[in-house]
Parts: C-alpha cells; structure tokens; sequence
C-alpha cells in the first residue's frame, strides 16, 4: 500500500499549543508521524487569541520541532476554534425533490444542507459548522438517513454554530505568519469527541467535557447525533489564581497542582505536607495536601454547576446513558471522576484519545492534553468511528506524570497526625464533606505559624502500635510513592 498523504493538526490552546502530524494507516486510523507540545502561559485567553506575537513564538516553537524531527515542510493545517465567541441557534429548511423518479439521493441532502448558509446572521458573525438533526420527508418523521428514500418534500432541523469572524481572523493571521494556511476550522469540543468518543456511547447519550486551561467546552450526543455544544468561561486557571494566592510563585503553581494535587478534599490524608522552597533567605512554605485539594476541588465544584446547567439547558438531564466523559489537561487531576460523579449523578471517565490511533502511535498521545490535537486529525483525514462493540483504553494515571521544568523541586513529607477527628476520615464519608470543604476553601486552610520541631516518628512494635498502623493504612488513600 503507498504512503497515504500527510496532515497537520494544530491545537491553539489557553495553556498549550499542540502541533501533530499524521497519516491514514493501512487499518484505517492514524498514524502520527510526528508530535509537538509548548506550553503558552499568555497570548491566549480563555480560548482566544489576544497577543498574536506571543502566540506565534509558541507556535513556531513547535513548527520548528516538527520540521527539525520528522523533515516535512508544513503549510496547511487543520486548526482549532473556541472562545465566548461561539454562539448556537436553532434552524430548520426544506427543499422539494427534483428527481422525476422522487428518489433522495445524495445531492439533495447536500442541497438543503448548503442552504443553511443563506440564514441571516448579527453582523461580524460567521458560520463554523451546520449540523443536521432529524429529517423529514413528506409525513415521515425522524428520518436519519433519507437517501434512497422516495418523497417529494424533504425537511430537516439543524443546529448552526457560529463565531466570531475577527476572533477567527486572528488565527488564520497567526498561522499566515508561518506562511501556513487554514484546510480546515473545528469547534473543539468536537474535535476531542471525535478523538476519544466511542459509537455506543453517542447512541445512548454522553456529554463530552474538554476542561482546558481557560474554558471548558462540552457537546451532548444522543441516538448518534451531535444535540448540543457550549463554552463554558471556566478552566485550570482559575484553579492557579486561588493556589498563587497562598504566596506561591506561578512557575510552581502549576507543577504543585499536578504532582500532589486531588479534587476531593476528603479523600486526601491532613498529614501530608507539601514544602515549597521560599524567596530568597526566606523560609519555605507549606500547605497540606488537604487544604490543597480542598482549593482545586471548591473550582472544580464551580465547574461542575456549569456543566450541570449546560445539560439541564439542553433538554438532556435524565437522558445521557452513557453518562460523562472527560477530557483535556485539568481532567488528568487525581479523582476527578469521583468528584463529577458525585455531584452530578453520572457514570464518568478520563478518556485518552486512543480510539483511532495506531498502537505504535499512542505513545505519543497517551493523555487527555492531546484529545484536541488528535481529533482536528482525525478530522483532516476523515476517519470515523471505530467498529461497534470497541472499547476505549483505560486512563493510567501517575502522580509523577508531570516534571517540574524550572526551580528547585517541590517536596513533600509526613506529619504525625494529633487530631484523632481527622484520622477517622474515611474515603467513604467524603460525600458528606463536600459541602464543609468548599466552604472551607474559601478562606485561608491555615494560618501561617511558628515552626514545630520535628517530631520523631514512634519506632515500630509493641500491640498498639500495630493497631493504630493497621488503622491508618486502612484510611489513608494517597500513594506513598510520590516524589
């Protein structure tokens, strides 16, 4: 079989700029032939593009990685589009069979698809993407496929999503500084349900949420067609802000939030202290694990409101069979399955985006940050679903997944606990404490105070000590091994 074409996908994002390149490979799913990541903390905010000089440096990072590894000249791409530019609408349209014979073919599908773009629309807005519904054709309801079907009146209701045409302007703007341009414009939440979605689970209903760096994005399929799409102003930032507030520098923050970082406040032990190196002469900090989780799990919780409204919104509330799927950087945060399954009633899981790509490819994939990315690709080449009946991999998260890149190393240590309330926490009983911990959040988890002596741990032996070991051990959920 001969090599198939080349594609380039480029993923513009709040905290991350993502260039891949791929192919089709012999069994129909892409093989990516080169990958590139650069981490852009400005430049892009909440999705769009502000400072374009910023942008374009990030890019041209990754442009210039590609080029160097793989040897392939890139001059088109697929990219991404979000942002609070994007808008939604309702609309519906019919044609009138012109075959002698009333047979549907596929040029009439097409026909009344393209109409769609005669719509009025508020000025300086544009359209990204028609997305059919049902059809109709004469007094035949629900209709999913009408080709080859006979009538004489086809009808058919579509949800139109729209964006801004300066906000779009800007990233054709940023790719043309490469001498680059745009083959093709994705909403992002679609391209990472195309990256990590399986079939089942549009048929019986899911929401897919792309928690990024500064917004989250979402879309509901139901019965394998798309019902709804949103932006949501919220993301792993607002995370960083609360955490920055406790004194701690902003190259730190994120490596902390990763590394030792839980969405549930109550499933983390109160023992377990993080040291941050402090300026200067100055004395290190610390924050407990808790106290941290509590911080990252009173956003997330704000984060979840949103998508619960998003689904109630939609008319989707008691229909999502398959329940959530989450995807994107702040999806790799430890127990965030737990929290959004708590809080809204669902089934979920972390997807990778895994379903289309080549074993030997994965490697290059193998996390949420890159369902984006993989999904304009797959786009790109117009690959589909996979067979039903195919599973999705499991997510395999580590602790020790993200390296500090500047900086001395965090650190991170045990106290002996002296509160005995705290030792008999439970991982079963943090539902209950959901509540109390957000609250908690909310102001300051502890005051700063003079420096205790270290405390030397008890030497092992002897009955009680055996018990209280057994006790802990039986409520402390964190892995000792963290780094």
């Amino acid at each position: 079989m001969e090599k198939s074409e080349n594609f380039v996908a480029i993923d513009l994002g709040t905290s991350k700029v993502v260039t891949l390149v791929g192919r089709k490979a012999a069994d129909g799913k892409a093989e990516i032939l080169s990958c590139s990541i650069h981490d852009s903390l400005s430049g892009i905010v909440r999705g769009e593009i502000k400072n374009i000089e910023q942008v374009s440096l990030a890019l041209k990072e990754t442009i210039d990685n590609i080029e160097k590894e793989s040897g392939i000249s890139i001059r088109q791409a697929w990219v991404g589009i979000s942002g609070q530019h994007i808008k939604t609408l309702r609309h519906s349209g019919y044609i009138f069979i012109e075959n002698n014979d009333g047979e549907v073919r596929q040029r009439d599908v097409q026909r009344l698809n393209d109409s769609m773009n005669n719509i009025q629309l508020p000025l300086g807005e544009t359209i990204l993407h028609i997305l059919p519904q049902e059809y109709r054709l004469d007094d035949e309801p629900d209709v999913r496929e009408p080709v080859g079907m006979i009538g004489n009146k086809l009808e058919a209701s579509f949800h139109i999503v729209t964006s801004d045409k300066a906000t779009v302007g800007l990233v054709d703007k940023t790719l043309a500084k490469h001498n680059i341009t745009v083959s093709g414009r994705v909403l992002t939440p679609l391209a990472a349900a195309e990256a990590v979605l399986i079939p089942d689970e549009k048929e019986l209903g899911v929401c897919l949420v792309d928690i990024g760096g500064g917004t989250t994005s979402l879309c509901i399929y139901h019965d394998n067609i798309i019902r709804h799409t949103g932006i949501i102003p919220l993301g792993g930032n607002i995370i960083n802000k609360d955490i920055r507030s406790y004194g701690i520098l902003e190259r730190k923050v994120e490596s902390l939030k990763v590394k030792f970082g839980g969405a549930v406040g109550a499933m983390e032990q109160a023992d377990k202290f993080i040291t941050i190196p402090g300026l200067s002469a100055r004395d290190p900090k610390e924050i407990s694990c808790r106290n941290l989780a509590s911080i990252i799990e009173a956003r997330l919780l704000d984060i979840i409101d949103s998508v619960n409204h998003e689904i109630k919104r939609a008319g989707y509330e008691n229909r999502l069979g398959a329940g959530i799927v989450l995807t994107g950087g702040t999806a790799l945060t430890r127990n965030i399955d737990v929290l959004f399954k708590n809080h809204t009633g669902y089934d979920v899981r972390v997807a990778i985006p895994d379903p289309y790509v080549t074993d030997e490819s994965l490697e290059l994939v193998h996390s949420p940050i890159y369902s984006v990315a993989v999904g304009l690709l797959l786009k790109a080449l117009g690959l589909g679903d996979k067979p039903r009946g195919a599973a999705a991999r499991p997510l395999v998260q580590s602790a020790t997944a993200t390296v500090q890149r500047s900086g001395q190393p965090l650190e991170e240590r045990t106290k002996p606990k002296t509160d005995p309330e705290e030792t008999k926490t439970s991982p079963r009983r943090w539902s209950e404490l959901a509540d109390t911990r957000r609250n908690e959040a909310k102001e300051p988890p502890f005051e700063p105070e003079e420096e205790e002596p270290e405390v030397e741990k008890p030497k092992k032996g002897g009955f009680f000590f055996r018990i209280k070991e057994r006790l802990t051990n039986t409520f402390d959920v964190i892995d000792e091994d963290i780094e």
